[in-house]
């Protein structure tokens, strides 16, 4: 054809080659990315029956698209991706997508946990394909999601006009930094309240669990995030821990700040955390994260021994303090203890912690022990968790855990390893 036209041609060697020379259509859209958290290890666990659970999870996606709007347009591995016209048909879906994963009956694979990201943006259409910033950003917010999340970009949450799916909310995440990325993206979850207060285990009355250890087979990897403002530092810890089946690196942050909007968003088993960072150290970032998320243990990383830097740290809620010098069997150690409710402590700084002890040792006389809070020490002293603790003495998880507080208290101790080297130091094991 002639200028006029579409296509042109180009010769090569004998033949002509067809070039389209069309201008490219431009759409807006909202893109939802889903993919299933730890399919890798489902598929090597469970082979053929994982191969039947990601079928049956495609067509979900394919057909809750589909349903709202939209269609999905690329499939490969356990990835799925979606386009929708219209933002709010794409969160809807999303919605109704993870709860129809949540409730689904996955047979012997027990549960399927998906991330999903949502972006909105203009892209190109090449050859019904697209092309454009927004897919390279959903790839990257979807990055950050864990199994059963969904991430939105603020341009997305812009066109949602205040209007979420019934049972739900928007958490602002603050802005992040994404991979790869110049400018950064603010970054928005959507909350699933309905399931999460179905999902809630039923209440128990104490006396009919004493003693009695809960364990399943459902227990994955233990998820950790690395805080620390050296790149080189993180490379070095996630390629060792990921060589690793029982651990999974669910995130990094370069700064305190950043490890507290992780921490918020990824709510990891365990965090890896330098001291001395730039705009929010450790110390402030340990007792911001442990004052909002109890439940997350965090071991204190540094250079160096300071006094006060771990007594500060052990203070604020770490359950572990290493040197950057320490070996990496020592790291995962650390990590493992922690995640079971121990504390593991640099050689150093269980000496330096004794020391101190020994010079509290004339101090004013402190209220004393109960029979049973002295029992609960005795255990401590031997490292047991508060899961242990529970099962050794006959109580309930709770009532252990009430006791080792009632014990710091007493002692006007700052933590478990503090009361460990009490109860060794005055003989109570």
């Amino acid at each position: 054809m002639g200028p006029c036209g579409g296509t042109s041609f180009v010769d090569i060697g004998r033949y002509a080659w067809p070039v389209d020379q069309a201008d490219p259509e431009t759409r807006h859209l909202t893109f939802l990315f889903a993919d299933v958290e730890g399919s890798t290890r489902l598929t090597e666990r469970h082979g053929s029956h994982a191969g039947a659970a990601l079928s049956r999870y495609h067509d979900l996606v394919a057909s809750t698209a589909r349903e709202l709007g939209g269609r999905l347009f690329e499939r490969i591995g356990d990835g799925a991706y979606a386009s929708f016209p219209d933002a709010a048909q794409a969160v809807a879906a999303a919605d109704r997508l993870q709860t129809a994963i949540a409730d689904h009956d996955w047979g012997v694979i027990g549960r399927m946990r998906v991330r999903i990201a949502l972006v909105t943006g203009d892209v190109e259409v090449r050859d019904d394909r697209y092309y454009g910033r927004a897919l390279f950003r959903a790839a990257r917010i979807q990055a950050l999601a864990r199994g059963g999340e969904t991430l939105l970009s603020g341009t997305t949450v812009d066109e949602l006009n205040g209007s979420v799916p019934e049972g739900t909310l928007l958490r602002d995440l603050g802005t992040q930094r994404l991979r790869d990325v110049p400018d950064p993206e603010r970054v928005f979850a959507l909350a699933h309240t309905s399931r999460a207060r179905t999902a809630e285990a039923p209440q128990t009355e104490e006396s009919e669990t004493q003693g009695i250890e809960s364990v399943t087979d459902e227990e994955g990897p233990i998820r950790v995030l690395l805080v620390d403002d050296h790149a080189v530092v993180r490379r070095g810890l996630r390629a060792f821990l990921e060589l690793l089946k029982d651990f999974d690196v669910v995130g990094e942050a370069e700064n305190g700040r950043e490890g507290v909007a992780a921490a918020d968003r990824l709510v990891p088993d365990v965090i890896l955390m330098d001291l001395l960072m730039p705009e929010m150290g450790g110390l402030e970032a340990i007792a911001t994260i442990k004052q909002a998320h109890p439940e997350i243990e965090i071991v204190a990383v540094t250079s160096f021994i300071e006094e006060e830097k771990v007594t500060t740290a052990l203070e604020a809620g770490a359950s572990g303090y290493l040197l950057k010098d320490a070996e990496a069997e020592e790291v995962a150690q650390a990590i493992r203890a922690a995640y079971h409710g121990e504390v593991h402590l640099d050689p150093a700084v269980s000496r330096l912690l004794a020391q101190r002890l020994r010079q509290r040792k004339e101090a004013d006389p402190v209220e004393p022990l109960t029979a049973r809070e002295k029992e609960v020490l005795s255990q401590l002293a031997k490292g047991a968790s508060n899961k242990e603790i529970a099962y050794g003495l006959g109580i309930t998880e709770r009532t252990a855990r009430t006791h080792v507080s009632n014990i710091l208290g007493k002692l006007a101790l700052a933590s478990r390893t503090q009361a460990a080297l009490y109860a060794v130091e005055h003989k109570l094991v």
